[in-house]
């Protein structure tokens, strides 16, 4: 599976299908983004609700968050942290994590990897749903 060329977003459902996934069917795209020198991202927002999410059981998430090699950076909050809040349509974990995505989605014109497209529908960026 490949997208158009670009930069990849990888939202907090596809880290966290990096972690269980048995088919290993997201560490494939990051492995074919590498192959393909693809820029792989996600936001700070999204590995923190995946590392909530998988609680103590994230060995492969932290490799390639801690591989100094890894094709994967995370953006920080930072600045952008006011204009993300404030995008937020639900004040809330779940919503301000969907508007930091958005967010840099659209800064870097990346594309967002997710499992759960219909949480980005109506949000004007481009998304690959990566059910089976």
């Amino acid at each position: 599976m490949s997208a158009a060329a670009g930069i990849i977003l990888l939202d907090s459902t596809t880290l966290t299908a990096y972690e269980r996934d048995l088919t290993r069917r997201a560490q494939t795209i990051v492995l074919d983004a590498v192959l393909d020198g693809r820029l792989v991202l996600t936001t700070a927002l999204s590995v923190t609700a995946a590392a909530a999410e998988l609680g103590h059981d994230a060995r492969e998430l932290s490799f390639l968050l801690n591989d100094p090699e890894s094709p994967l950076t995370v953006l920080t909050l930072g600045q952008s942290a006011l204009d993300i809040g404030s995008a937020a349509t639900e004040p809330t974990l779940a919503g301000v994590k969907i508007a930091a995505v958005v967010h840099e989605a659209r800064a870097v014109s990346a594309v967002v990897f997710t499992y759960e497209p219909k949480l980005y529908h109506g949000q004007p960026v481009d998304v690959v749903d990566m059910r089976p």
